[in-house]
């Protein structure tokens, strides 16, 4: 998925975004995020380039579970994402589903590390838990603010 539409956009997705300050025409700069991708060896599809130029650095607050309580915190940064993350473990990860990676974020209030996939699709990983949370790194924003299941993998 490329920059969003909003002409053509899904409504809900669409005022998701906006209250978290995305706006159309958005653009983050990346140089912090590319010195932080190259310096820890990761490749950056045009996928995650382009996800990252609307979507650098936006962050939200989104609700707990209810039994725990309060609220977990969700950045999109790769300069703080990709430092944290073991490349080591990215490895793994993209042995297990035969891609290659890069950290976009973290979610959980950092512990639930975000990776997009050269084709947009976007996973949380921690330690050995892996799964799937959306085909692209927008829907993975809102379904992460909606407490959506992810598929483990």
């Amino acid at each position: 998925m490329g920059p969003i539409d909003p002409a053509v956009g899904d409504v809900e997705l669409l005022d998701f975004l906006r209250r978290i300050e995305w706006f159309p025409g958005r653009q983050s700069d990346l140089r912090p995020h590319l010195e932080a991708w190259t310096t820890h060896d990761y490749r950056v599809s045009d996928a995650v380039q382009d996800f990252m130029a609307e979507c650098g650095d936006l962050g939200f607050e989104y609700p707990r579970h209810p039994a725990v309580g309060g609220s977990h915190t969700c950045l999109v940064s790769g300069t703080v994402s990709a430092p944290r993350i073991a490349r080591r473990l990215v490895a793994s990860y993209e042995t297990r589903i035969d891609r290659e990676l890069c950290p976009i974020g973290q979610s959980a209030s950092g512990n639930l590390f975000l990776l997009m996939a050269s084709d947009g699709t976007t996973y949380g990983g921690h330690d050995q838990f892996l799964a799937k949370i959306s085909d692209d790194g927008y829907h993975a924003l809102l379904d992460i603010s909606r407490r959506e299941k992810m598929i483990p993998i």
